[in-house]
């Protein structure tokens, strides 16, 4: 589904999935499974939420028909990272809603909980990614963390 230039990656999982509502749940439902069977619960919660937002975000405002979802480990630190491909190359954009609205806070939870996030333009539209460092790790080691910024479609 994506390879990862200059580092090595293990995939944990890929799918795709079709764009629609239920997509979320699907892919919380898969991501907890791969975590699991890998033993790496401890990233379940903030991982799954996050895939989520990132999914609903492909849905919503890409138009996706269909979208790719890979949970990768990250060799060289350990970092689990999560992406969502779909078909639209416009840039997600971060809002700052108000207090009472009701949608908008996708980025801003994925920003909360991951180590950082970013995207990447390719051929057929774009990769959304976020990181989430190995347990353990102390703060002034997220700053090392990779970014994905090359992300290649295969």
């Amino acid at each position: 589904m994506m390879e990862i230039a200059a580092r090595q990656a293990m995939s944990l999982i890929a799918f795709t999935l079709p764009g629609t509502p239920f997509s979320a749940r699907m892919a919380r439902f898969y991501i907890r499974a791969a975590l699991d069977y890998h033993d790496l619960d401890d990233y379940a919660e903030d991982i799954e939420t996050v895939a989520s937002e990132l999914v609903s975000n492909a849905i919503a405002h890409a138009g996706a028909r269909s979208f790719g979802l890979e949970l990768l480990r990250l060799e060289d630190s350990g970092a689990i990272a999560v992406v969502v491909t779909d078909p639209c190359p416009r840039a997600p954009a971060m809002h700052h809603p108000a207090e009472n609205a009701e949608h908008g806070r996708g980025l801003v939870i994925v920003e909360a909980l991951s180590a950082s996030w970013g995207w990447t333009r390719h051929d057929h539209g774009k990769a959304v990614f976020a990181i989430f460092p190995r347990e353990g790790w102390p703060v002034e080691a997220i700053s090392a963390l990779p970014r994905l910024d090359h992300l290649d479609a295969d």
